[in-house]
């Protein structure tokens, strides 16, 4: 603002200067001379500017709401729902594998040892399905230092099913035979003669049953399920068992309480009949049992309860109460079950379930009920990504009269079982795991635990204590498929009668070392009939003893081929 001021200032300075000297240029044309002296500073001044000092600003208008009042009159609208038929989604996926009806093995091995099985059935069907299975397996080798110990297996089971809209129909019968020799001595150290032929034992077993079950669709009607079985074994020494059992269920879901959607009311009733005879008793016996029950779901929780009423009579009747009560939880999306419960109950091991264990047991047996007083279980599966299952079970109980093997001490060959009863409790686990890849690698592992705590400090007998084992197998383009494994048992002890008058005790025991069976074997699939099979077992050749003086086979192989058609 100063420049320009001092730019104007000059400016109007030069113009008076010109305007002086032509006005005295012409004045001295006219004869007129005149001087001017200017004397002082110019000193311009500029006024001050008048403004309007106004700032705008809006109008404020208030606006008021009124009051606004309401009111809803509810009306019912009566509505009909009538959905159309949903028509089913056609599932397209892998066309179904051809079913052949008939399948055959037949092989041979080293102890002389014929090996032939046969399954034949029906194809694929909606209405029915039938299926039968034969069986034959013997060996006939000789063990060193011991007499025969012959022994074969002959097996026929039928069993069809009929199916109905509501309903399925399933009927079973079987016939089993076992023969075994009581090889268990070694006649070098005998004062006397044994004939081999009097060691021969022989089990026959007929099965049979029938079932009719619903199978509806609809979950809030009365389920219920009605079987009949009997079963028959009898030995060469004219001791005999049989058994008729009936079974019926029903379950119905209700809406008895507010606090889940539904409760499921059931109620089970099991009644059987036993009899039982040998060269010196004859015995009639019945057990019946009610169990009625509750169960319920919420969410990942389920929750059963219910009591068991058993009542068993013989010369006796005895009345027992058993509670029950099961939970269980899913979790990780259904990847993982906890369960976990509490238990009782009374059972009979009869002839045909002991004689199946230790088929060199006495013909002649005290046979007692066996009671469970109170048992608690937990266990687990879960399923880890697409290749890994677990499971996971724990079970401690008090027990009455469990049945445990010794040496009869009334044959003087000690080659023959009997039973004695003990009250104690025991304590079991057990955990498997299993990889799947597809059809091509399978991989299962498993590990088992018992330990028994006996009245009287007396020993499990013939029990292991622990039980491990690994099964594998591997499919080669589909034309070659390799196995392999171990079962591994630990120590086990044996109550051996002695006949010394300067002992304490009747008995010593004796310890079974554990052992350890490798297993092997490879199947070539020639084409898809077709294929070519070798089997080892023992690989180390060790022998071994599951009952007390009674050696396994050693080193075993067993070959043959197999069939469709």
């Amino acid at each position: 603002m100063k420049s320009y001021i001092a730019y104007m200032v000059k400016r109007r300075f030069f113009l008076l200067v010109v305007l002086l000297l032509t006005g005295s240029l012409s004045l001295s044309g006219q004869g007129i001379n005149e001087q001017v002296t200017v004397v002082g500073a110019f000193e311009p001044v500029v006024p001050d500017a008048s403004k309007i000092n106004l700032s705008p600003s809006p109008d404020e208008t208030e606006v008021k709401l009124p009051v606004m009042s309401y009111s809803v009159t509810p009306v019912q609208i009566k509505t009909n729902l009538h959905p159309d038929d949903i028509t089913a989604v056609k599932l397209v996926g892998e066309p179904l594998k051809k079913l052949y009806r008939n399948y055959a093995r037949v092989g041979f091995g080293n102890y002389t040892t014929p090996y032939a099985e046969l399954y034949a059935g029906s194809l694929r069907s909606k209405t029915y399905a039938f299926g039968i299975h034969m069986k034959h397996l013997s060996s006939s080798g000789t063990i060193k230092d011991y007499p025969k110990s012959n022994n074969s297996l002959n097996l026929v089971e039928l069993s069809g099913q009929k199916f109905t809209d509501n309903h399925t129909i399933a009927a079973s019968a079987v016939f089993r035979r076992n023969v075994v020799h009581h090889y268990g001595f070694k006649p070098a150290e005998m004062s006397f003669f044994v004939n081999e032929d009097d060691l021969k034992q022989r089990f026959n077993r007929i099965n049979a049953s029938a079932s009719v079950a619903s199978v509806y669709s609809d979950n809030d009607r009365l389920n219920h399920r009605v079987g009949l079985s009997f079963s028959n074994v009898s030995d060469k020494f004219d001791t005999r068992e049989s058994q008729i059992g009936i079974r019926a269920a029903a379950d119905k879901r209700y809406e008895l309480f507010d606090l889940t959607d539904y409760q499921k009311l059931s109620f089970e009733t099991n009644l059987t009949f036993t009899g039982y005879k040998d060269s010196l008793l004859s015995q009639r016996s019945a057990l019946l049992s009610f169990r009625p029950s509750i169960s319920t779901e919420f969410n990942q929780y389920e929750l059963l309860f219910g009591l068991d009423l058993s009542i068993h009579a013989d010369s006796v009747s005895k009345a027992y109460l058993f509670p029950f009560l099961e939970a269980r939880v899913r979790a990780l999306e259904d990847a993982l079950m906890i369960t976990a419960g509490i238990s009782g109950g009374i059972t009979r091991r009869g002839f045909d379930v002991l004689s199946d264990e230790n088929p060199f047991i006495q013909s002649v047996l005290p046979l007692q009920y066996t009671r469970e007083r109170f048992a608690f279980y937990a266990g687990a599966r879960a399923r880890v990504g697409k290749n890994v299952n677990l499971t996971a079970s724990f079970r401690t109980a008090n027990v009455e009269n469990e049945p445990f093997f010794v040496n009869d001490e009334t044959n003087a060959l000690l080659n023959r079982f009997t039973v004695v009863y003990y009250d104690g409790s025991v304590t079991k686990f057990r955990a498997e795991a299993e990889y799947l890849v597809a059809e091509r690698i399978r991989v299962k592992a498993f590990a088992g635990l018992e330990k028994w705590s006996l009245n009287g400090d007396f020993e499990p007998w013939h029990r292991p204590g622990s039980e491990f084992g690994v099964d594998a197998s591997y499919d080669i383009q589909k034309k070659i498929i390799a196995r392999a494994g171990f079962s591994a048992f630990g120590k086990q002890s044996a109550r051996i009668p002695v006949a010394e008058p300067e002992r304490v005790t009747e008995f010593v025991t004796e310890t079974l070392k554990g052992y350890t069976d490798i297993h092997l074997g490879v199947e070539y699939r020639y084409t898809k009939l077709l294929s070519a099979f070798l089997n080892f077992s023992n690989v180390a050749g060790t022998r071994y003893y599951q009952w007390y003086n009674y050696p396994a086979y050693r080193f075993r192989v067993l070959g043959g081929i197999s069939y469709s058609f």
